[in-house]
């Protein structure tokens, strides 16, 4: 009888084990399906807010799939606006409203690097990392699907006896994505403290315009297109 209630518990343990990775696994599957989608949009705009040694810095970008992108960041300590435009390799960016100026190839391809990183984000799996499913959450009145995944610093791992048990800090950095649970879109991300989800260090907030479009900037010189004057 001890024999049995033995082997029990330790099939119950078994099973208790295979259902956590397998539970953490679908809602990592849910994610990558999230950002999948996001990237078989014609495009989606980004705005997001962060907490910086130059205080606040305010972020819009309007991504045009496979390879366009516009930029406008103002910040505390740089409230005028600098806007940047990629389109393939090339790069042209203005301060405040000037003429636009081509950017240094090295310069623009950096960036162009940097749009594809973020436009082909997570492609592979592997690369996700491990995310748990926190159910529906109300954010200013809407109910997303939310999504918690450890934000793991790159670096050596720690290989030391015991180290995986360890309990995680509740003021650890953790990255939450929510997604609309009828468009399946991700329509907001945050990185911050595990235990002060409410006061993100970054949070950038997604929408879909159907008439999103990112073009080249007109050539120094050229002339400005006026509206019409109404008579």
């Amino acid at each position: 009888m001890e024999k049995q209630t033995m082997r029990r518990l330790l099939t119950a343990m078994a099973l208790l084990i295979a259902a956590g990775p397998a539970a953490h696994a679908a809602c990592k599957d849910e994610v990558a399906t999230a950002l999948e989608r996001q990237r078989k949009t014609s495009g989606f705009r980004m705005k997001t807010k962060m907490l910086s040694e130059q205080g606040l810095v305010d972020m819009t970008v309007d991504y045009v799939l496979p390879n366009r992108m516009r930029q406008v960041i103002t910040s505390t300590t740089e409230p005028k606006p600098v806007e940047t435009v990629i389109i393939g390799r090339d790069g042209w960016s203005r301060i405040d409203g000037e003429p636009w100026r081509p950017m240094h190839p090295q310069v623009a391809d950096a960036m162009a690097a940097q749009m594809q990183e973020t436009l082909g984000e997570n492609q592979e799996g592997a690369t996700l990392g491990d995310f748990e499913c926190l159910g529906k959450i109300p954010v200013q009145d809407q109910q997303f699907l939310a999504y918690q995944g450890e934000n793991v610093e790159p670096g050596p791992q720690n290989l030391s006896p015991g180290a995986a048990e360890k309990p995680k800090l509740p003021d650890r950095p953790v990255r939450v994505i929510y997604v609309d649970p009828t468009t399946g879109l991700p329509m907001r991300s945050i990185f911050a403290r595990a235990d002060k989800l409410d006061k993100p260090i970054f949070e950038a907030t997604y929408t879909y315009p159907a008439d999103i479009k990112v073009d080249a900037p007109p050539a120094p010189g050229a002339p400005v297109d006026k509206p019409a004057e109404k008579k």
